[in-house]
C-alpha cells in the first residue's frame, strides 16, 4: 500500500519560477518523490492573493493552494494554520511533512497524524542581521514562532550538521526532543547537465539576495583588488534587489565609488532555465554569506560542476571540501577572497579539477532521487508505527491521534 503524505511548504504556482531556498528544495524533492511508486502526494501550500482550490502540480500532484491571510504575526498565523489543518484532515494522511520551522510546521505538530518537520533557515540567527526597526521587530517575532514550533516538533529532518547543533543547543524553554534525520537538501535535475567549460572563465557569478547576511559587499571589497590581476573580471549578481534598499545603496555606492559599473551586472530574480545559463557561463559561484545554513546556490554549482569560493561559516563547511571542490574564507577576510578569486581565475585547471569534484560529491549527496529515496525511508518508519494501530492507516480519528502519539507527533 503507497503510504500517503500531505507535503506542507511554500511551492510555487509556477515551477520554472523560484522564489527562496525552500521553493528550490521541494520542486525536485517532489517531482523524485512522485517517480516513486509507494508514495502518494498532496502538496498543501498558503500564497497571498489567491483564492482557495486545488490545481495539479507539473509532476500530477494535487496542489492544494490556500490564501495566505494578513498580518499574520500579530495573531500567531492562526487562521493560516486552522486553513491548512482543514484541508490535511480532510486528506487523511499517513504521514505529515512540514518544510520550515513557520506555519507549516505549527499546523504539522497539531494534527493527530505522525509528521516530521524539514529545518531550513534558522530564523533566531538571521535575526541577528535585521537592519532598521520594523525588520528587527518582524526577526523577534519568527525567532519567537520557531522557538515555539521548535518545542512541538517530534521527528525533524536536518539539512546540514550546522542546523542540528545550532537547534540542539537552544535554550530549555525551546529545547527539542524528539528524533532527527540527517537529509540533505536535492538540486533540481537540470543543473547536472551543465557543460565542464565556462562560457566566461573571466566571470564570477554571486546567487543570493542583496541583503546584509550574504555578504555582497564584502565580495566587491575584495573584487577591487581580483580586478587588477584579471582586467576583464565580471560579476553577475543573480537575485532579489531592493527588499533592503540601504545596503542595495551601499553596494552601488562603493561600486560607483571603485569605478566597478562595467564589471558588475545586476540581473534580478531568475528563472531556473536562466541561473543553469549563468552557471554555464561562469567560472565560479562566490557566496560570502555571514549566515547560512545549506545554501542550494552551493549545492547547484557543484551539480553544475563550477568551483565554489565560500565563507568559513556555518553550513557551508559541511557542503564544501576545501581545496578539493572549491575554497573556503572567511566571510570578512578580504584578502584571503582575494587570493581565493585570483588563484582560480586564473588556473583553468585547477577549476576543471575542483567542478568535477564538487559535481561527483553532489550527485552522491544532491541529487533528487538519492534525496526522495532517504526521504521515503522516513516516511516508512513514521507510516509504520501508525499502521499498528490502524492497520488500513483509514481508521477513526482518535485511532490516528494514537498512532501519532507512538511516532512522536504534535501536543
Amino acid at each position: 500500500m503507497a503510504i500517503r503524505v500531505a507535503m506542507l511548504g511554500q511551492y510555487p504556482l509556477d515551477e520554472t519560477r523560484i522564489l527562496g531556498g525552500i521553493e528550490a528544495v521541494m520542486v525536485p524533492l517532489l517531482r523524485a518523490l512522485a517517480r516513486l511508486d509507494d508514495v502518494q502526494l498532496d502538496v498543501v501550500t498558503c500564497l497571498p492573493g489567491v483564492q482557495d482550490g486545488t490545481v495539479v502540480t507539473q509532476s500530477g500532484m494535487p496542489l492544494h493552494v490556500l490564501r495566505r491571510r494578513r498580518l499574520g504575526r500579530v495573531t500567531w498565523h492562526a487562521r493560516d494554520v486552522a486553513s491548512i489543518r482543514r484541508t490535511v484532515r480532510a486528506l487523511s494522511p499517513d504521514v505529515v511533512h512540514a518544510q520550515g520551522l513557520g506555519i507549516y510546521a505549527a499546523a504539522a505538530t497539531a494534527l493527530p497524524y505522525p509528521h516530521v518537520v524539514t529545518a531550513h533557515g534558522l530564523f533566531f540567527r538571521e535575526a541577528e542581521f535585521a537592519q532598521g526597526l520594523a525588520a528587527r521587530w518582524r526577526g523577534f517575532m519568527d525567532s519567537a514562532y520557531e522557538r515555539r514550533c521548535l518545542a512541538r516538533t517530534r521527528n525533524l529532518i536536518a539539512i546540514s550538521p550546522y542546523v542540528e547543533q545550532e537547534l540542539l543547543r537552544r535554550p530549555p524553554e525551546a529545547s527539542f526532543a524528539g528524533r532527527v534525520f540527517p537529509i540533505e537538501n536535492p538540486v533540481d535535475e537540470l543543473f547536472f547537465g551543465v557543460g565542464d567549460e565556462a562560457q566566461e572563465p573571466a566571470t564570477v557569478l554571486y546567487a543570493g539576495r542583496v541583503i546584509p547576511r550574504k555578504g555582497l559587499l564584502s565580495l566587491l571589497h575584495a573584487l577591487v583588488g581580483v580586478r587588477q590581476a584579471v582586467p576583464q573580471l565580471r560579476l553577475r549578481v543573480a537575485g532579489e534587489v531592493g527588499s533592503q534598499s540601504e545596503y542595495v545603496e551601499d553596494c552601488r555606492r562603493f561600486i560607483a565609488q571603485q569605478g566597478l559599473e562595467t564589471s558588475v551586472t545586476f540581473l534580478g530574480s531568475l528563472s531556473l532555465q536562466q541561473m543553469a545559463h549563468e552557471y554555464a557561463r561562469c567560472a565560479l559561484l562566490a557566496l560570502p554569506s555571514k549566515q547560512e545554513t545549506a545554501p542550494v546556490v552551493v549545492a547547484e554549482a557543484m551539480a553544475a560542476g563550477r568551483a565554489v569560493v565560500a565563507a568559513h561559516a556555518c553550513g557551508m563547511p559541511y557542503m564544501l571540501e576545501d581545496g578539493q571542490s572549491g575554497f573556503l574564507v572567511g566571510f570578512d577576510d578580504v584578502a584571503g577572497w582575494e587570493r581565493a578569486l585570483t588563484t582560480l581565475l586564473a588556473d583553468a585547471a585547477l577549476r576543471r579539477r575542483m567542478g568535477r569534484r564538487g559535481r561527483e560529491l553532489a550527485r552522491a549527496r544532491f541529487h533528487p532521487d538519492a534525496v526522495a529515496q532517504a526521504t521515503r525511508a522516513v516516511y516508512r518508519v513514521l507510516s509504520a508505527v501508525s499502521s499498528l494501530v490502524s492497520p488500513t492507516r483509514r481508521g477513526r480519528q482518535d485511532q490516528a491521534a494514537r498512532g501519532a502519539e507512538l511516532a512522536g507527533g504534535g501536543r
